[in-house]
């Protein structure tokens, strides 16, 4: 606890909007959870909202390391196998998303699941490489459990 304190103080204040603005990027999947869980019968949504705002999520997950290439600090120089590899990754996230949105079925939202763990795994690996700020990682895992338990419940209302 004191270490995540400590991180909250050593954070600027854009840091900060950045963080609220994420936690506020969990309220759709949380509207998509109670709408499933509580009008299964008679959804406010006529699509599975958590599925296709999960998979625009996913997305932008891959689209950060876009971004990284774009904004390469020149202090530090990458070779271009490990810069064709970053940009390979930026796009996976959403073409595997485009092909999680053709699949009509209830698994579709355990394979958005595996999507995210394997985001989070691969932001947990390039971090190591890119030095994301302490702060950022520890909210991807934060923000990564709970989108994955999220998607793995509304499967599970969803199968009864």
């Amino acid at each position: 606890m004191q270490k995540i304190i400590n991180i909250y103080h050593s954070i600027t204040y854009h840091e900060k909007i950045m963080i609220l603005i994420s936690f506020m990027g969990m309220i759709p999947f949380i509207i998509g959870l109670l709408d499933l869980w509580f009008n299964q019968e008679n959804l406010i949504f006529s699509i599975n909202f958590v599925k296709y705002y999960g998979v625009i999520i996913l997305t932008f997950l891959g689209s950060i390391y876009w971004g990284i290439i774009l904004n390469q600090n020149k202090t530090i120089t990458f070779s271009n196998q490990f810069k064709i590899l970053i940009i390979i990754w930026s796009i996976t996230p959403a073409l595997g998303g485009t092909l999680i949105l053709l699949i009509d079925k209830n698994i579709s939202l355990i394979i958005l699941s595996i999507g995210y763990l394997i985001c989070q795994i691969m932001d947990e690996i390039y971090n190591k490489f890119l030095f994301f700020p302490n702060w950022y990682i520890l909210l991807r895992r934060l923000l990564s459990f709970t989108v994955i338990t999220i998607l793995v419940s509304c499967y599970l209302i969803l199968k009864h």
